[in-house]
């Protein structure tokens, strides 16, 4: 039994469809052109915040500070709703929750999204917390959050950090975690080996196929005996 650590968007959900809807909504209300949707993919593992600031007219933090009020706004009415989860996903994360692993989301996501969206695909009782960011707070590296949470005892090295983000990969390496790249979200296989991935991961299956080979537990617990 050990630790293993998600990364949320691009890992376990493709957020791209919900964003990019809001975001084009938001751009039409600001009478301003909506940016393309590699643009806003490139957002995806940053934070929205930083997005938002790079459109016309967000260098004033008033400004900035109105347009993340009525994003938020629209991501909680309809952009949520918008996300897919990756197939798969539900299977990988019930077995491993059968073998008695501790399961985490460590994202960039604000928190109350993230734990939103567990709740609209039934994966809230598989993970035992849920780590995210606030919507109006500049981005944050992952292995800054990964040392506190450390230093507070919450996780511990030893683990494996999943993600499809280099930044993912630097805070695994950081903190003693494996660093698991996988490469169907929107980090780039470049971007993730030279950040450290140990291995890179095309799929689902490919990924649950080889944590069953690094981690053969048997499998006698149920998934949803504890809520996070």
């Amino acid at each position: 039994m050990g630790l293993i650590c998600f990364d949320l968007d691009g890992t376990l959900v493709d957020p791209l469809l919900g964003i990019q809807r809001c975001v084009d909504r938001l751009c039409l209300e600001l009478g301003v052109p909506p940016p393309p949707r590699e643009t806003v993919a490139g957002w995806i593992g940053f934070g929205i915040r930083e997005g938002l600031a790079g459109l016309p007219g967000m260098a004033e933090p008033a400004a900035l500070a109105r347009a993340l009020d009525r994003f938020d706004t629209l991501y909680r009415a309809q952009g949520l709703y918008e996300h897919e989860v990756y197939e798969g996903v539900h299977l990988l994360l019930a077995r491993l929750k059968r073998q008695g692993h501790r399961l985490y989301i460590v994202s960039a996501k604000p928190t109350a999204y993230a734990r939103r969206l567990t709740f609209q695909f039934d994966l809230n009782l598989i993970f035992d917390d849920i780590f995210g960011s606030d919507l109006r707070d500049r981005w944050q590296p992952k292995t800054q959050v990964f040392r506190r949470l450390i230093e507070q005892g919450t996780l511990e090295p030893g683990g494996f950090m999943i993600g499809d983000r280099g930044d993912d990969m630097r805070a695994a390496r950081d903190h003693g975690l494996r660093a698991v790249g996988v490469t169907y979200g929107y980090g780039t296989r470049e971007e993730l080996l030279g950040a450290g991935a140990e291995v890179l991961l095309d799929s689902i299956p490919a990924l649950d196929a080889w944590l069953a080979r690094e981690l053969p537990d048997r499998e006698f617990y149920d998934p949803f005996s504890r809520a996070e």
